[in-house]
């Protein structure tokens, strides 16, 4: 944080601490209005022109709110977004509930994914102050929500549970698919031989007593500790601290059935997922769905996060500052990077609208390749058999202030190249335009930037964003032919793979390419999405911890160290004691070169 440099370290972290302090206010006044003061970044939703909510006073350098969310994750606290506030709608989910002896067929039909006729349930009752109280083991799954040309519209989470006559599974959009969209895309295509009956649990134009709220941390320990906390008080009358639990599998769901005294229920679901990047944060989402007339309980635990007292809770966070954690770990979103649902010649801010298949999203896991006869079966069984892979994969680019000057920055406007005065055409990125490699005189196009986070939202002095880019064979090839190469942070040359005994650790093709946007000024970096980086780890490998949070580059260097380490029977030891004589002020060139040197004496 540059910014941060021009100050004494108590004075930043003494304002931090305010601003922590002041989070649970003003997460309550983002609900009571919507304006945006004058001069501050105003991030859009794909369907409107409206600007994102903040939970925090918008006059804030936007580094110091993007510090405190990082700060609240990486705390004992953690963070909280809650998806149903009906003052909070741009970036509402929706659910909807498949019931009958035709659910799993159903399913099946229109989702990328499988779904078995029967699971294995566990149900358990209790009886607590006279309440009979059900709890019933499910199982969670992510599955797509293709177009017929197999191109993502939505990925929905289902939550099932076993039946009499099949299941009953809970299906919930991702944010932005708010309200009765997917119950109106679902609706008119049920038909009496289904055999299935769907109800709008969520409807946006009427009220709701239903609330799904996700619960964010750095740790799993801690969003379950701030989830009891905040929620299990509010459900004192069936005593439900008593008996509740997390799921034990990961792909596992709870849901409680509480009865009320005038014969109607709550249901409690609860399951592991956040709706960001497993590589950037980990905790749990619930689904309170109020059936009575009686009290909103949603509401009350709503009102006791949000409390003024409440200094030990989770942070509520609004939706600007959860979409700049969704564009940095690399999220895609519904109406940016999934538009399947859009009409070919629909536009968008005067764009037109790019869509994607799940494999370009590095969404394989939303798909079963072993399954037929599903909306936009075809379309994903066409790139799967091509052998040039998919034409498209989604990456980071970054947009670092350092390198650029944006206009509105300065007082004067104009920039001097060659003794010209010209005018400054550096503009902040935006979503739908176009990029190109650095030095290739707009000859060899990239990609297009499909989403665009709040300039120094990440608590840095840089732009976030992801976009959808060109096959890396294809750039590379026109590179080469222009004598052009990517500048990598490292001691190694990717292509000379016989230059010496220490073979380099693998790298993304396209990471750390340099690119220019179209206006010829504004200039940035790709890299890889971070949830690649783990798809062949396992879960303990590939978890988050404090010190890990948002740390790509720190990260890639360790991974580099330990590659070294593997390549040239250098231990740990050697390496300390390398870091202890030099202090940490050598570069990690400088130690790679001396890890190399131990090598080649040993």
């Amino acid at each position: 944080m540059i910014v941060f440099k021009n100050y004494h370290l108590t004075y930043t972290l003494l304002l931090l601490l305010l601003l922590l302090s002041l989070c649970p206010q003003k997460a309550r006044s983002f609900q009571l209005s919507r304006s945006t003061p004058r001069g501050a970044t105003q991030l859009f939703t794909a369907a409107s022109n409206e600007p994102l909510p903040s939970a925090y006073d918008k006059s804030l350098p936007a580094f110091l709110r993007g510090e405190a969310v990082r700060s609240a994750l990486k705390s004992g606290r953690g963070v909280l977004v809650d998806f149903t506030s009906p003052s909070c709608a741009l970036k509402n989910v929706g659910v909807v509930m498949v019931s009958g002896e035709g659910t799993s067929g159903f399913l099946n039909s229109k989702l990328s994914n499988s779904f078995p006729n029967k699971i294995k349930g566990e149900t358990d009752k209790y009886d607590i102050n006279g309440f009979k109280i059900l709890v019933e083991k499910g199982e969670m799954k992510q599955a797509g929500l293709l177009s017929s040309k197999g191109h993502v519209i939505d990925v929905l989470t289902t939550c099932s549970f076993a039946t009499h006559c099949g299941l009953e599974t809970y299906v919930i959009t991702s944010p932005g698919h708010g309200g009765s969209q997917l119950f109106e895309r679902m609706n008119p295509f049920i038909f009496p031989l289904d055999k299935v009956k769907i109800s709008d649990i969520c409807p946006f134009d009427a009220p709701s007593r239903s609330r799904v709220l996700t619960f964010i941390a750095s740790e799993n320990e801690v969003a379950r500790r701030s989830l009891m906390d905040s929620i299990l008080p509010v459900f004192k009358n069936w005593q439900l601290e008593s008996i509740f639990s997390f799921p034990s599998r990961k792909n596992g769901c709870i849901r409680y059935t509480l009865p009320r005294n005038n014969g109607q229920s709550v249901e409690l679901v609860v399951w592991e997922q956040t709706v960001l990047s497993t590589s950037v944060s980990k905790g749990y989402t619930v689904l309170i769905s109020d059936k009575g007339d009686e009290e909103d309980l949603g509401l009350e635990v709503w009102d006791r996060i949000t409390a003024e007292d409440n200094i030990y809770g989770p942070i509520a966070i609004g939706p600007l500052e959860y979409e700049t954690l969704r564009i940095e770990g690399g999220q895609p979103a519904f109406g940016f990077e999934m538009t399947g649902h859009l009409k070919d010649n629909e536009k968008y801010n005067g764009r037109l609208i790019t869509k994607a298949s799940p494999l370009e999203l590095h969404l394989d896991h939303i798909v079963d390749q072993n399954k037929g006869c599903y909306q936009g079966q075809e379309g994903v069984a066409a790139l799967l058999k091509n052998k040039r892979g998919v034409p498209r994969v989604l990456y980071s680019a970054i947009f670092p202030d350092e390198e650029n000057s944006y206009i509105g920055d300065n007082q004067e406007e104009e920039a001097l190249i060659d003794n010209d005065s010209i005018p400054n055409e550096t503009k902040l990125p935006q979503v739908g335009d176009s990029f190109y490699v650095l030095g290739s005189n707009k000859q060899i196009k990239v990609g297009t930037l499909t989403s665009v986070a709040e300039r120094g939202g990440t608590s840095k002095p840089e732009t976030v964003a992801l976009a959808l880019v060109l096959r890396a064979q294809s750039i590379l090839k026109k590179m080469k032919d222009m004598d052009l190469e990517i500048e990598r942070d490292t001691m190694f040359d990717i292509n000379d793979l016989e230059s010496g005994i220490i073979s380099p650790p693998p790298f993304d093709p396209l990471d750390g390419l340099q690119v220019v946007l179209e206006n010829g000024m504004t200039r940035g970096y790709l890299r890889a999405i971070r949830s690649r980086k783990f798809q062949n780890k396992s879960e303990e490998e590939s978890d988050v911890s404090k010190n890990e949070m948002l740390q790509y580059h720190s990260n890639a260097d360790q991974e580099m160290e330990d590659a070294v380490k593997e390549k040239s029977s250098v231990g740990d030891k050697d390496v300390d004691k390398l870091n202890t004589e030099t202090d940490g002020t050598d570069t990690k060139e400088q130690l790679m070169k001396e890890v190399e040197r131990l090598a080649e004496a040993k």
